[in-house]
């Protein structure tokens, strides 16, 4: 799979279940674009090259504990709120949040 800022590489056992661009939380007033990618195995972000900060994120699927749905500025349903084991913290911006949502909860199962 091709990121425009550099190739994400998957072990063999992987495979992409959804991809779709989006933003990620990196303080409280700034978001880095980029793309989220969920596989069978770990939840990928890469930012874009448009961004001043490269960001590459993975969290393994058995180390969520926490999901949940949130909101922009109250009334946006966009947010995805992901918590691991090691008590990070990950807010997500995605177009179409129900269905990544669900994808993702699937996975987790």
């Amino acid at each position: 799979m091709e990121n425009k800022q550099s190739a994400l590489i998957l072990p063999p056992d992987e495979k992409v279940i959804l991809e779709k661009r989006a933003n990620i939380k990196d303080k409280w007033y700034n978001y880095i674009g980029g793309k989220v990618i969920l596989t069978n195995k770990a939840l990928y972000f890469n930012s874009n090259k448009l961004n001043l900060k490269e960001d590459a994120t993975r969290i393994v699927l058995d180390d969520i504990h926490v999901l949940r749905k949130g909101n922009s500025l109250i009334v946006f349903p966009n947010r995805i709120i992901v918590g691991d084991r090691q008590g990070n913290e990950y807010t997500f911006v995605v177009t179409n949040r129900n269905e990544f949502y669900n994808a993702l909860e699937d996975q987790l199962k």
